[in-house]
């Protein structure tokens, strides 16, 4: 029986200010627009959002616990960088709990969990099908991605391990869409995700277990080569 709620709609509605930051501060890290190592000034951050400071404060100390805002007491706090080093150390993790849950929910899933994951699969396909591979709206795109790979796990049946696999998959989340940038003209992420799927639906569980590591390995690769060059040239 699937025993964890697939994320295939929309995101709540913000009911507070701070959930509010929370989100446009995240986005904006997650994009880029925040670039890494930013120093982060909370006068600058109400410019920006249009919102006050409590709110903006609240939101960096969830974001801190999110690990992607480092605070440094009276100093403030800035943006956690990316590099080679977390990108091969995320990827690794991810891939360890990504594949345990995956092995445990394809074996545990039931039929509204085969449902749940046809139907996340066809939302990610169709954005994936269009020009550019989906990179044109990226946020679309993670959200269609990361409710597919939830459906995939949610009949798991370990709350820890499907407790830290979500933490670890939104941490990585900075480094797909890096990857996708860098690979869209050199990898077919859509077929990935096809044999993932066909592979999930099939109950194989050894060979989606395989592409699932084949798939998460492609990203750390690429975003690693890249970092690392970024790194070399100091930029």
């Amino acid at each position: 029986m699937a025993s964890n709620v697939v994320e295939i709609g929309a995101e709540s509605p913000e009911r507070t200010n701070s959930e509010r930051a929370y989100r446009l501060l995240r986005n904006d890290i997650i994009s880029g627009d925040l670039a890494p190592g930013l120093k982060l000034k909370i006068e600058m951050l109400r410019q920006r959002y249009g919102l006050g400071a409590a709110p903006i404060r609240e939101a960096l100390a969830r974001l801190s616990s999110d690990h992607l805002v480092r605070l440094e007491g009276q100093r403030g706090c800035e943006v956690v960088a990316m590099s080679a080093a977390d990108a091969r150390d995320v990827g690794h993790v991810r891939k360890m709990l990504e594949i345990e849950a995956l092995r445990d929910s394809i074996t545990r899933g039931d039929e509204m969990w085969e449902t749940n994951v046809i139907t996340a699969f066809h939302r990610l396909e169709s954005i994936e099908r269009q020009i550019n591979q989906g990179i044109d709206d990226l946020s679309e795109w993670e959200r269609r991605n990361k409710a597919f790979h939830v459906a995939l796990v949610a009949a798991c049946d370990s709350p820890w391990l499907f407790r830290l696999r979500r933490q670890v998959f939104d941490q990585h989340e900075r480094y797909r869409r890096l990857s996708r940038v860098k690979t869209v003209r050199t990898r077919d992420i859509s077929q990935e995700h096809r044999d993932l799927f066909q592979a999930a639906i099939d109950r194989d569980v050894d060979r989606a277990t395989a592409v699932m590591e084949t798939h998460i390995q492609g990203t750390t690769d690429a975003v690693t080569a890249a970092l690392a060059a970024r790194e070399k040239t100091g930029e």
